[in-house]
Parts: structure tokens; sequence; C-alpha cells
């Protein structure tokens, strides 16, 4: 199919030789036609076109968009854009009744949404996506792809107040500089409209889920210079599990502001507050890896587990334009999270449990509490615009970012290991403890990083076919850690806390070279690098150099339908190496690591996504993904084996609706699958391959109202969701069953 290596150099020179070969082809410079019409004596019609190079998805009715910008910070199509990416727009959300990160993502390309622990990790191309943006303000995921999730204070916000979002697969370095090569998500907020819109919905499903959303848009003086929006929700969850349940609401609101004619000024601040009752182990397998006969609403944690997310964002954002070319943009971002999780259940977490037998018990994996609280103060200053040289156009952008996280845990337990039978666990065989007092161990953990981060690129034009984006950025990054043991087994604890402390700086070059084969359809070929700090210190006592990650890719892009439709499909191979490989002093017994470790992933993605007609949308999108140990770093993680078990090797999402020709337009029908080849865990608990069926129906009798039916698993196919740490005896998660969703939207 493809060389196991293939080197960018190689293919640049294609690229250049294909653009000298259509240059020989072409006598006739482009300008030309411009210069003929120039001497017609005639007085001719002149049609003024133009590209869009707005993001926004909102009442566009279309599952693409025609500009992004998350790759380079650079408003591109997806077609000019030299790597691969999806959108998720506001449709696509709208027609499936989607409200959350995880199941928006499982819908796109090549991404794969793990479950650890009852929370959702995201991984693409094997390697875990660590990083999620908002109006590209990055967050780091707390605890990072392997760490503890019970720290996590974040909470993912509702969808509702996103306008759609972005997704860049593999390394973005230019405006990351510091992370995984997986790649980024960005979701790109709601914003005032200068129309006045209201608009309204009510959602419910066939377990009890109760959801109602309300959004209001509009000029808030005569002359349209200052524009608000406001959203709020108001929901009560139900689970397809016994007991499982929660509520939560949100609040938003945004302002803008014209402070004369070159600046505009952006404001606003959301809140968010949600309960659940936490499913963090999941339930056992049986023996030899069968089921264990639990149905699928079997829930094994205390009926008095609980979990609150309390989030608050403020944020402001600068525009000001110097002139038609040059554009100055400032931001600023401020996010708080609290968390306090209190739970306790019954199951067997050793990877040597062999499944639970016939009459087999569980034991209580003690209880536990984290309280954590985190905030993040983040700023940005981004400089765009374009210059001229050799007679053509070329843009330029340059910026600076800063980012300051801080986390702090407090963790309490109680032991408990008695041992009760699942099938007859009823979730009230232990009371709801005095946390302040009967714990047993008690300990805090804090970290804190700090990054600062100069990017400067260009996107170089030599002839209207060939384009050039080059650039580079230097990133500081420093991170400290510590872990303070407080009480341990009823005694004061003795131990030595340990702090942790690391500090990199490097710089990460980015390139990229698209050629337009024809007006719609595009190749290219591209360079991204990423690098991640380490921890771990070798025999000297020395911190480990960062990991790096690197990302080569090549790919063929079309739109069509003006710009309604793209198509891409793109090749792959992503390298991470210097990952930290433990080693043991034998004399000592002591513990220390080498920067040894290599893994790659190589594949395949290939997506249409958009309008085939004024009347019919589709997203498609194939990811093929194999991963592989380049080096031998233990006895089960072996050169040749795949390091990525739990991601799929083969990935299909599709959605598509029609309206119909009948009715007057009225009626919209929709459907689609999920599909993805088996996987395995890390202690090789294997799920196969499953297919999920979709579907949606929509009727509106008016044009301010709409009613939709959703059903999602249509086949009530049972099978467990995605987990890297699945074992015999628990982190066993069913997916969802059939469930039916009926929704109203109303426009004021």
């Amino acid at each position: 199919m493809y060389r196991k290596t293939f080197k960018l150099s190689t293919l640049a020179a294609l690229l250049i030789a294909a653009n000298a070969a259509y240059a020989q082809e072409n006598a006739v410079p482009p300008q030309s036609e411009a210069d003929n019409a120039g001497t017609s004596s005639a007085i001719a019609t002149v049609t003024v076109s133009g590209t869009s190079r707005s993001t926004r998805t909102e009442n566009k009715n279309s599952y693409t968009t025609s500009a992004m910008r998350t790759t380079t910070g650079l408003a591109l199509s997806p077609r000019e854009t030299p790597q691969s990416v999806s959108v998720i727009t506001k449709s696509q959300l709208n027609d499936r009744g989607i409200s959350n990160m995880e199941d928006a993502l499982k819908t796109t390309t090549g991404v794969n949404v793990v479950k650890d622990s009852g929370r959702y990790r995201y991984y693409s191309r094997g390697f875990p996506i660590d990083r999620i943006e908002e109006d590209g303000v990055a967050t780091t995921v707390t605890a990072g792809a392997s760490g503890n999730p019970y720290r996590d204070a974040q909470s993912m916000t509702d969808l509702a107040i996103y306008d759609h979002i972005e997704v860049v697969r593999g390394a973005t370095g230019l405006t990351q500089g510091n992370g995984e090569p997986g790649g980024t998500i960005n979701a790109v907020r709601k914003k005032p409209t200068a129309q006045r819109q209201i608009q309204g919905s009510a959602l419910v499903d066939r377990f009890g889920r109760l959801r109602t959303e309300a959004d209001v848009s509009g000029s808030l003086n005569e002359n349209k210079t200052l524009r608000g929006r406001a959203v709020a929700v108001l929901e009560r969850n139900r689970s397809f599990k016994d007991d499982v349940h929660g509520h939560g609401g949100l609040i938003y609101g945004v302002m803008d502001a014209d402070a004369g004619e070159n600046t505009k000024i952006t404001f606003g601040g959301m809140y968010q507050d949600k309960t659940e009752m936490p499913d963090y182990f999941g339930i056992p397998m049986g023996l030899n890896g069968a089921e264990a006969g639990l149905p699928r609403d079997t829930y094994l944690g205390f009926n008095w587990n609980e979990a609150r997310f309390k989030k608050f964002n403020a944020f402001a954002e600068v525009e000001h334009h110097f002139n038609d070319d040059w554009k100055l943009t400032g931001r600023l971002n401020y996010i708080k999270n609290k968390s306090d999780s209190r739970f306790g259940a019954i199951t067997n977490l050793s990877t040597s449990y062999q499944g639970l037998s016939p009459g087999g018990t569980l034991a209580v994996n003690n209880l536990q509490n984290y309280k954590n609280k985190g905030y993040q103060f983040s700023g940005g200053l981004n400089l765009n615009g374009k210059y001229q040289l050799f007679g053509q156009s070329h843009d330029l952008f340059a910026g600076y970012t800063y980012s300051n996280e801080n986390t702090d845990t407090l963790w309490r337990r109680i032991r408990n290991s008695t041992r009760y039978d699942p099938f007859t666990f009823q979730g009230n065989e232990v009371p709801s403890p005095n946390w302040d007092t009967d714990f047993n161990d008690r300990l805090s953990y804090d970290s804190k990083i700090v990054s600062h981060g100069l990017m400067f690129g260009t996107r170089f034009n030599p002839t209207d076919r060939l384009h050039i984006i080059a650039g580079t950025r230097w990133t500081h990054w420093k991170s400290s850690s510590g872990t303070y043991y407080d009480i341990w087994n009823n005694r004061p604890d003795t131990d030595t806390d340990k702090k942790d402390e690391a500090k990199r700086s490097r710089f990460v070059p980015y390139l990229g070279i698209t050629f337009d084969i024809t007006k719609q359809q595009s190749v290219y070929a591209s360079y991204t690098s990423i690098f991640k700090p380490q921890s771990s210190t070798d025999y000297n006592y020395k911190i480990l150099p960062p990991m790096l990650g690197n990302n080569y890719e090549i790919g063929w892009k079309g739109e069509w339908m003006n710009r309604k439709l793209n198509t891409s499909v793109a090749l792959f191979q992503v390298e991470q190496k210097n990952r930290a490989v433990a080693f043991t002093e034998l004399s000592t017994n002591r513990v220390y690591f080498e920067p040894s470790g290599k893994v790659v992933s190589r594949g395949i993605d290939a997506e249409i996504s958009g309008k085939l007609n004024d009347n019919w949308q589709l997203f498609a999108g194939y990811t093929l993904n194999n991963s592989k140990y380049q080096e031998t770093e233990n006895s089960s993680r072996t050169r040749g084996l795949n390091f990525s078990k739990h991601t799929p090797r083969h990935m299909l999402r599709l959605y598509t609706s029609y309206k119909l020709p009948v009715g007057n337009g009225k009626w919209t029908v929709g459907g689609g699958a999920s599909i993805q080849s088996k996987t395995s865990s890390l202690a090789d608990v294997k799920q196969g391959g499953y297919m999920l069926m979709n579907a949606n129906v929509q009727y509106r009798p008016s044009e301010n109202l709409s009613l939709a039916l959703i059903g999602s698993n249509l086949t009530n196919r049972r099978y467990y969701e995605n987990q890297r740490t699945r074992v015999n005896g628990g982190n066993n998660f069913y997916g969802e069953p059939r469930n039916l969703m009926f929704k109203v939207d109303y426009k004021f």
C-alpha cells in the first residue's frame, strides 16, 4: 500500500516538479486574462466573487465549513490546510441531538473515544489528544494520557455554547508547542449576531433524560455597534444503568462592541454546575473472557456515590484592523474548576484475576474522596497580515502565548475490602461516611505548569498554484508537582514528601507544501513536530530529554459545490521517540530511566463532508491505523507489537441527511453508522468489531418549528466501550443500548 518510511524531501520535490510541469503546459500566465479584458472596448458586466473566511457554521445547514484556524492560526479552507482536519458543525450536532464532547467526537474521522474510570479521553493515530482549545486558547488534559483521572478538576463544557468543533489529526507544534502528537481539538464559541434571533429547544429520551436550552442573540443599540448573546441550559440526566443519574445547568453570556471602525472588543463568561453518580469501575467479565451474565443496567457502586463539577470561565478578545491586510488580535482567558468525587464500588482490578466464576464475589475497592481545585490563566497576541514579494501576495503570522495552570487535590480513603455477590448487590450495604472524620489515609497533591510560546511563519506563494507554509515555534515550559503524605493507616505519615520539577525550552518546525492541480483540487505534503517534557530521571538523576513527536503526511484534497463539499485522502506517519524506559540496578534495586523508547503509527485518513446538492448532506470518514513499538521497552512491550491496542485498526464514521422532495420540503430523513474493528486493553481483554446504526426523522410544520425523532444503536448491539485499562475484574463498561430521543426546536 505504501512504503514503511517516506521522506518529506522526496514529496516536496515531486510537488515542485509538478508545478514546473504545469508552468510549461500553460504558456499564458494567469494574469493575461485580466490584461486582455482590460483592452476590450466594450463595457462588460463585472461579477465580483470572493472566498468566505468566516469559520461560523451556525444557520448554514452544512456538514462542513469554508475556513478554520486551528492548524496554523491562519483562516484557511480545509483544502488549503496541509494536514488532516475535520469540522463538526452545528447542523451535525443538531441533527443527531448531541450536546457533549465525547458523543460529538465519536462521529468524526479518526478520533478514538476511550472511557477511563468514568471519564473520557480522546486519541488519534494511536496517541492521546492532550490539548483541548476554546477559541484557540489551549488547556492541558489533567494528568495526561495515563495519569490519575480522579485528580481531574475539569469538566467538559456543554456544547450549547459552541458554534462548531475543529479537529486536527497529527502533531500541531506550530500552535501548541508541547504535547502529544495525536492532534488538537478546538471548540469555537458562539458569538453575538447583529440580527435578532431567539430560539429554544427541548429533548427527552427513553431513559428519562430531560433537557431544555434557550439561546438569545441580537443588537443592543440602534446602530448595531453593541451586540449580545446569552445561552442557558437545564438538564436532568438518566442512564440505562440502575440508579445512575445526574443533573446540571449552564449559563453563558458574550458581548461584541465596535470601538470605532477598525476595532472590535469581545468579552464574556460562562458558569456550569453539574452533578452525577459516577460509575468508575464498571462490571467484571466472566472466566476466559466471556461475559459474566450481569444485565447491561448493572451498577456495582454504592447509592451515595456522587461527583460534582463546577466550572467558571471569563474571556476577552480585542481585534484591531490596521488596514485591509493587517490585523492584531489579543486574547485573555481565565478558567476555574472545582470537583468533589465520593465513591465506592465492588470490583477486582488485579491483572492476574481470571474473571468472575459462578457463585463468585467481588470486594469493595475502598471508599475514596477526591476534592480538586484547578485554575488556568492564559493569554495570547497574534499578528496576521499580507505582504508583496516577487509579484505575489503572501501571508505572515506571528504570535505569543502564555499559560499558567494549577491543580490542587485532597485525597481521603476509608479502607474497606468487604466482599459481596454482584448478582445480589443493592448499593446500600455500606452507609455514606463522614469524610471529615472517618478516613484512614489522607494526602494532598499539587501541580503547576507555566509555558511561554513565540510563533512565526509565512504562507509563501511562489506562483498562483504553489503555496508553502513554513514556520517555527519556540516554547519554554516549566512544571512542578508534589505529593504530600499526611495520614496513612490512621497514623501520621513519616515518608519523605515527593517534589518533582522540570523545565524545557525548544524550537519546533512546521513545513507544509500545497500544489493546486485545479481550482478545486490540491495535493500536499507536510512535516510537523511537537515535544512533550518528561519528569523521569536517568541513572545520574538528570531529567530525561523531552519526548519528540513528528508527523509526516501527504494527501489530496478537493472542494466542490462552491466550497460546500470537501473531500480528502491522506497517508500519514507519526513517530514518537525518547520515551522513558525503566531499568533496575540489580545491586540496589533502584529504578532509573533511559530515553530509548520509540513508537510509530502509520495509516490512511479519508473524508467527504458537506452538501452533495441543496437537499443532501453527507459526512463520511474512514481511518486505517497501524501502530508498532520500534524498540523494546519491557517484556510486554517488545519491538513489533501494537503499542496502541485500544485503537481500532479500521474506523468508519458515516452519516447523511436528505430533505425529501415531498410535503413542500418539510420532511428530512437521516441515517448512518459507526463501524470499528476489534480492540483489546493493556491486559488483553478483547472487544470484537461492531457496527452501531443511527437515524433521525425531522418534520418542520412551519418555518419556526421543528420536530425530530432521533434513534441511536438501532439494532441494540451489545458491546463494551473502548477502555485501555480493562481487566477481567473491572473497568468494563457496556455501551448505551438502543435509545430514542424526541426533540423540539422553536425559533421566535
